[in-house]
């Protein structure tokens, strides 16, 4: 892995880690072991794939960089960014490192994959195995790239739209240091040809046909989690809609919308179209065979994040508080945004008649968690807002992507499965709603058979809002954009979207800039007050590449402003 001279340091200790896999297995001499066996036992050779797999990110929770949520840590890395603390030299958005690390490995496994003995037992075997381990390395090193496209891809001193560097091979201390940024046009390139490689290599999915031992072998059901070519077919919708947002879609081209549309599309309507979208969807971390899960994390039995998030009557932390901004954004259950007149709001009664997800995903004053009242007023000692170290500082706990049920109390302390999703058939269906009504406007269908505003209507009304759904019926294309971006907001929320959706968008500092809200209850007195400044400059649409690679290389141009 080296490229670049800060990551060259640890390419040169993870080369001498592969170099001195001498230290591993079959005692040489010196009693040390030969990195032979990368090549001799396939349990090594594929644990370099296990690493890349092992890295994959869980939920950050980044929301607290955004107007949609605040940490109740002091200090956090998260509200100090928010703040004005996010620099080159400070930016715990930064992927540089931790990619590029994971890309070493990945292009070791793609430059020994042909020579390692994956199965003795038969060619065919082998030949198999080859195929699903190099099909896995192309998935992996699209999504590890897509990561440094997303955190550092930008616009430069010298006014050209930048990527990463790409790597294909695993570089060594022999190699050149010294290597430019690419262009944003070829890193999208590269992304999605190593996601068509692996599509064309890897299987729909992990399935037992029963037709051959050798094969289900390979390509069984024990691979259940591992990337797969229907994975990557939607994750391509991802980057395909990154590729098309206005800020990298610079020439506003309507042909990279309609792209992104054609992607989404085809995946969707291949699997039945609007048929598919799931009925529990909306609270998918409930179920971990729910249908709207196209990959996720394997699952463990654990209590971690309840511990973190409950509220402290129920023994948690209550770390990540919701803003009342994020609140705001959940329209009332007939469908009218809470500023709309029709919508019948009443600010004495605020979660009364609204969008039921905010009931779901958010823990108000009133709002039941498993059986329990969650009283987050200042009469409040242990949920009150600020009454604690532990308690809400904008007067909501999240409630979403939490087993509700569990009793994390120290003389119970029950746990639970987990996992987390890496994609999902919602944000496929979203992505395809925002690119096709940028294309074609909300009711284009295509060839598809469902059209942007159908697509909406149907998350809306799985998630409960009245039908006929009279608002979204109303809006033109300029109205439908700023609906499929609350829905996102909506049903994404926690899930690491905002943060990059905001920027992506090249929203203006005034949205940038929103204050992190919260709300003070008193009797029936509603208050709303500004919990947490947000301090964004312009340029910060993009971020920005380590200070270290700029000082100890002269090809690298940093993006504007940085």
């Amino acid at each position: 892995m080296k490229n670049i001279k800060l990551i060259y340091i640890r390419i040169i200790i993870l080369s001498l880690v592969f170099s001195s896999c001498e230290a591993m297995l079959e005692p040489d001499e010196d009693n040390r072991r030969s990195s032979d066996i990368l090549l001799t036992d396939p349990t090594y050779g594929e644990g370099i794939l296990l690493n890349a797999y092992n890295a994959l990110e869980s939920y950050r929770f980044d929301e607290a960089a955004t107007d949609d949520a605040v940490n109740n840590n002091t200090g956090n890395a998260f509200s100090r960014m928010a703040l004005g603390e996010w620099a080159a030299l400070y930016n715990p958005q930064s992927r540089w490192d931790y990619a590029y690390e994971q890309l070493y490995y990945i292009n070791k496994m793609l430059e020994i994959v042909a020579d390692v003995e994956w199965s003795y037992k038969s060619k065919e075997r082998n030949d198999l195995f080859l195929q699903k381990h190099t099909g896995e390395a192309y998935g992996l090193r699209a999504v590890y790239n897509f990561m440094l496209l997303q955190s550092h891809a930008g616009i430069d001193k010298d006014n050209n739209l930048k990527g990463f560097v790409i790597l294909t091979e695993p570089l060594t201390v022999e190699d050149e240091w010294n290597l430019p940024r690419n262009s944003f046009e070829e890193c999208i390139d590269a992304i999605i040809q190593d996601c068509d490689e692996a599509i064309r290599l890897l299987p729909d999915e992990y399935i037992d046909t029963g037709d051959g031992e050798v094969r289900d072998a390979v390509f069984g059901k024990q691979n259940v989690n591992r990337i797969n070519a229907n994975i990557l077919r939607a994750f391509k919708t991802r980057v395909a809609l990154w590729a098309a947002s206005p800020a990298f879609n610079l020439a506003n081209s309507t042909a990279l919308w309609q792209q992104a549309a054609d992607l989404a599309g085809d995946f969707l309507s291949d699997r039945g179209g609007l048929g598919i979208l799931s009925a529990t969807g909306h609270v998918f971390y409930r179920n971990q065979d729910d249908p709207d899960i196209i990959w996720r994390r394997n699952w463990g039995l654990n209590n971690f994040r309840e511990k973190q998030q409950y509220p402290p009557s129920l023994f948690g932390n209550g770390i990540i508080n919701p803003t009342q901004n994020l609140v705001d954004a959940f329209p009332m259950k007939n469908g009218y945004p809470i500023d709309d007149t029709a919508s019948g709001y009443d600010s004495n009664n605020p979660y009364s008649g609204r969008d039921p997800r905010l009931e779901e995903y958010i823990i108000y004053n009133g709002n039941d968690m498993n059986g329990r009242s969650i009283n987050t007023s200042l009469n409040d000692a242990n949920d009150g807002l600020g009454q604690n170290p532990e308690a809400t500082i904008t007067g909501y706990y999240l409630k979403k992507l939490l087993i509700e049920t569990l009793d994390i109390s120290p003389n119970i302390n029950n746990t639970a499965s987990h996992w987390d999703t890496y994609l999902r058939y919602t944000e496929v269906f979203l992505n395809y709603a925002e690119a096709m009504n940028e294309a074609n406007g909300p009711d284009n269908s295509g060839t598809y058979g469902f059209s942007a505003r159908e697509v909406l209507q149907a998350i809306r009304e799985r998630g409960g809002i009245d039908q006929p759904d009279l608002y979204l019926a109303s809006l033109d294309q300029n109205g439908f954009r700023e609906m499929v971006r609350n829905e996102r907001r909506i049903e994404l929320s926690f899930e690491g979207f905002r943060f990059w959706d905001i920027r992506r968008w090249k929203y203006d500092l005034s949205k940038l800039n929103e204050p992190a809200q919260g709300i003070s209850i008193n009797g029936s007195d509603y208050t709303i007050f500004d919990v947490e400044a947000r301090n964004y400059k312009s340029f910060m649409i993009y971020g920005p590449i380590p200070q270290q690679e700029i000082l100890t290389t002269s090809k690298i141009i940093q993006n504007q402003g940085w």
